[in-house]
């Protein structure tokens, strides 16, 4: 009987060891985006699961309620434009940037065809995703490129790249920052390519991975798993074409004309090592402190940890 109820405990051990080595952590991302192409992989192709992860991805039309989702605990990492951590970390959120996902700037600004010249844009509107978001930023600081107060237009609040290029196609906007394959829709359809943003930010930390300071030291082991298996999931989607490619269609809907495209856009962007495009950063803090969008200014050592860059980054 005794060596009966051992060999009963012990199945029961057995069969229940898989979900108690299995951690589960939430990476909520701002927007379904090429530039998670390697986030995509990583998932597609098991790699979380072969470090005895369980990852959720949940996708947000916005990086300022990635960020609400973050400080709610609802997420652990967010996979988003860096821009919006500056604005919680200056608010007094433990948040820090961890791991740069693509160093890009993809972005346009598109205007109705009517709309020639940035010269024209005061009284106009101008669509974002929502305030405090990337879009948001990237508008005021084309505006103020071109000596325009963001007071002398209209900005609305739209959300995603589709809704805002669907406003813009509908009349209800006269212009929207857009990026890749709706830069190439708009142009071809004849709508006014106003600015590259490429001019003011020729590098650019498009996307990074970021978290609480205090999850980060608390699960330091769990981020080492989970930067590990993604790791394997950027040199996998560097290295497959015809894989990265399904991972688009499935995950971004992209038209499969415009895939290959995105795919050749994109590819060079996503960092094995980790590293983050931080030469532009600085800037942006010093304009959102001399804008009055966040109250203090932050240090880049506030803002990234580079812990794992170093430990995970030649390997």
């Amino acid at each position: 009987m005794r060596q009966l109820r051992f060999s009963f405990f012990f199945l029961l051990w057995t069969l229940l060891l898989p979900v108690a080595v299995q951690a589960r952590i939430i990476v909520g991302l701002s927007s379904v985006n090429i530039a998670f192409l390697p986030v995509y992989v990583t998932q597609e192709k098991g790699f979380f699961k072969e470090e005895g992860l369980e990852v959720l991805l949940v996708m947000f039309n916005a990086g300022a309620t990635n960020l609400q989702a973050l400080i709610g605990g609802d997420v652990q990492i967010m996979g988003s434009a860096f821009v919006e951590t500056i604005g919680g970390r200056a608010a007094g959120v433990d948040i820090r940037n961890f791991w740069g996902i693509c160093n890009l700037m993809p972005f346009q600004l598109y205007s109705q065809p009517n709309f020639k010249s940035m010269k024209e844009a005061k009284g106009k509107r101008f669509a974002i995703s929502r305030f405090g978001s990337l879009t948001d930023y990237l508008t005021r600081a084309t505006l103020h490129h071109f000596g325009i107060d963001p007071k002398e237009v209209t900005v609305l609040q739209i959300g995603s790249t589709p809704a805002r290029f669907a406003a813009l196609s509908a009349g209800g906007v006269d212009a929207s920052v857009v990026w890749f394959p709706v830069t190439e829709i708009a142009k071809a359809q004849g709508y006014t390519k106003l600015f590259d943003l490429k001019e003011i930010f020729p590098e650019w930390p498009y996307e990074t991975f970021a978290a609480r300071e205090s999850w980060l030291v608390k699960e330091k082991a769990q981020v080492v798993k989970f930067l590990r298996a993604y790791q394997k999931g950027v040199r996998y989607t560097r290295e497959n074409r015809d894989e990265a490619l399904r991972a688009i269609r499935k995950y971004v809907k992209m038209d499969p004309a415009y895939a290959p495209a995105g795919y050749a856009q994109y590819r060079e962007s996503f960092p094995v090592d980790g590293k983050i495009a931080e030469k532009a950063i600085p800037v942006v803090i010093e304009q959102e402190f001399e804008t009055g969008r966040i109250k203090r200014k932050i240090s880049l050592d506030e803002l990234i940890d580079r812990s794992f860059m170093n430990t995970l980054g030649g390997k």
